[in-house]
């Protein structure tokens, strides 16, 4: 990441030798995002079960079921559901946060009343979609992923799950997977980076401020956190259409790659780009064009409010109890489809 950043600084628009396009201008990369042109695919990884693009009425009946049950759902009462239950947790940082977060949507995610249902998901999350979070795994074991599938879509034929589109058998497991992680992935790692900037020390691939995180507004700690450490560090659109950007050509089959981590560390657009200073958020007018943690355009992700109002309510939270002993181990962070810490353990370091 260090050396794509590196080179995004120096050149606003380039192909990369595996042959994508990275657009790295602000406002150049609004403008792809948006794709008033129709030039690109923007169905999220989330609704491509066995990698095959559902069609665009499923894909905007999940949609819909998703800004639904955001819109049902108390960001205050998720937040402090979810900071607790990793305050009580023991052991892999990473793991509590994704059992956290989707704990806290256990209503919209059918957990409530479902025991069978709770224990795929808490399966799914344990030894597959954890391992691919942090990089232990490139992909998951087939043969447990196609398990946990089919006892998923047993379970939400037998109506477990509030309000889910009605889909093709053989693939509706998989959607409701695909649709745990959409819920818990990137919000369990935003939450760990969250924790982890809470803490007095040293931040990971950034410096802190002399401000306490504790006195700063906190939905101006969660934009900061969100700016430097955006879980989804990159947006990916397959091409469909050649046309040009910034003088390049691109072409049908091209992918391009809009690098949200490298825009919100660009010095021509942060002073002080990697600085940890909530503060910053108090000294500008309205959000920068060069902040795209949620994207934009028809692709932009369908929880982008509610997921700024859910951590702002975590580091309030957060705030207001004693931080959560953490130990790290190692400095590099996972990348991975989501960008997320550095391996932790949560309690006392033991001797």
């Amino acid at each position: 990441m260090r050396k794509l950043h590196e080179r995004c600084v120096r050149t606003p628009v380039f192909r990369t030798l595996a042959g994508s396009v990275v657009v790295c201008d602000a406002e150049a990369a609004r403008r792809v995002l948006a794709d008033t042109g129709r030039r690109l695919d923007h169905v999220p990884a989330f609704w491509r079960p066995g990698n095959v693009r559902l069609p665009p009425p499923e894909c905007v009946a999940l949609n819909r079921w998703v800004h639904t049950c955001l819109a049902d759902e108390d960001p205050g009462r998720a937040a402090a559901d979810a900071v607790e239950t990793v305050a009580a947790a023991r052991g892999d940082l990473h793991r509590a946060c994704l059992h956290a977060v989707a704990g806290a949507h256990r209503r919209p995610l059918g957990l409530e009343n479902h025991s069978d249902l709770r224990a795929t998901v808490g399966e799914f999350l344990d030894h597959v979609f954890h391992d691919i979070m942090t990089g232990a795994r490139r992909f998951p074991d087939l043969d447990t992923f196609q398990r946990l599938t089919a006892r998923a879509g047993r379970a939400v034929a037998d109506g477990a799950v509030p309000g889910f589109p009605e889909l093709d058998p053989a693939i509706r497991g998989e959607v409701y997977l695909r649709a745990v992680t959409a819920f818990a992935g990137a919000s369990a790692a935003a939450l760990a980076w969250l924790i982890c900037a809470q803490r007095p020390g040293d931040l990971v691939a950034a410096t802190r401020s002399k401000e306490p995180v504790r006195d700063l507004p906190p939905e101006h700690v969660a934009l900061e956190t969100l700016r430097l450490w955006p879980p989804a560090w990159q947006h990916r659109r397959p091409v469909r259409h050649d046309h040009r950007i910034g003088g390049l050509a691109v072409l049908s089959g091209d992918e391009i790659v809009v690098p949200a981590y490298a825009l919100q560390r660009h010095p021509r657009y942060w002073p002080d780009a990697d600085l940890f200073d909530p503060g910053r958020w108090a000294r500008i007018p309205r959000r920068p064009e060069a902040f795209l943690p949620f994207a934009t355009g028809p692709g932009a992700c369908v929880g982008a409010r509610f997921e700024v109002r859910w951590l702002a309510a975590a580091a309030a939270h957060l705030a207001e109890r004693p931080p959560i002993p953490l130990a790290r181990h190692g400095e590099i962070p996972c990348v991975t489809a989501v960008f997320s810490p550095p391996r932790h353990t949560i309690g006392p370091r033991t001797p």
